[in-house]
């Protein structure tokens, strides 16, 4: 676990805090790839310090290498958007996870080992079922109940209505992913300092709707998308008792 976390720090160190603007915008080129994946290198030797060998140098030779590949593919053959990055930092991740193995005492049985805890453990395939039921398929049940309401809201009012195109979407995937997160670990008042940041950010965009369309349509949009997020929260602390 130690070479792992070692390994990983020093990626987030090189990555985001030892990535100079010019080789964040110029990975598809060769010199800004060479340089970034000889400052992964160096923090990750540095990091380590103790117990050099030849097999962890070449491990984090590497590594470098395999993270210049992964960033010239995300800069070369993507739109570099949240979706690219997110998916990158899981490439790095994996990569590292890897090389912490094979830098282990028994790399085969451990191997072995994560291999059998991703395909056998139950919690993981309860917390995937859990976020992804709530977070995407959650939003198409709340989808289904606002729209009747919407379409008895003050038509001039609709148009007038503020907001980023799909933002709505992408807060209700935020909300419920974060209440059910609160209520899983044991912190339900966050739910309460969440609900609380939405209607501050939400009453600019009410507080002229003398009719109380969009208010009433927001408070059911948002107590839809909680309840879904409580009621999964809940079930899954309790079958979370009963799995391996």
């Amino acid at each position: 676990m130690l070479v792992f976390l070692k390994l990983y720090l020093a990626h987030l160190i090189a990555d985001f805090i030892l990535q100079p603007e010019w080789i964040a915008r110029n990975k598809q080129r060769i010199s800004p790839l060479i340089a970034h994946s000889f400052i992964h290198f160096l923090t990750a030797l540095i990091l380590i310090n103790t117990g050099l060998t030849g097999r962890i140098f070449l491990v984090l030779v590497v590594l470098g290498i395999l993270h210049a590949i992964s960033d010239y593919i995300k800069s070369t053959f993507t739109q570099d958007n949240w979706l690219a990055f997110t998916s990158d930092q899981i490439v790095h991740l994996v990569i590292i996870i890897g090389a912490s193995i094979w830098l282990s005492t028994d790399p085969a049985s451990n191997s072995r080992m994560v291999f059998d805890w991703l395909t056998k453990s139950e919690k993981i395939y309860l917390y995937l079922c859990a976020y992804i039921g709530v977070t995407f398929g959650g939003g198409y049940f709340v989808q289904k109940v606002t729209q009747y309401f919407m379409q008895h809201i003050d038509p001039d009012l609709v148009q007038k209505k503020p907001g980023l195109r799909n933002a709505g979407k992408y807060i209700g995937w935020l909300e419920r992913s974060l209440v059910l997160t609160f209520i899983a670990s044991g912190y339900p008042d966050g739910v309460g300092l969440l609900l609380a940041a939405k209607a501050l950010a939400r009453y600019p965009e009410i507080k002229d709707d003398t009719k109380g369309h969009l208010a009433e349509y927001v408070l059911i949009g948002t107590l839809t998308s909680v309840s879904v997020a409580l009621a999964a929260a809940f079930a899954l602390i309790k079958i979370r008792a009963i799995v391996r």
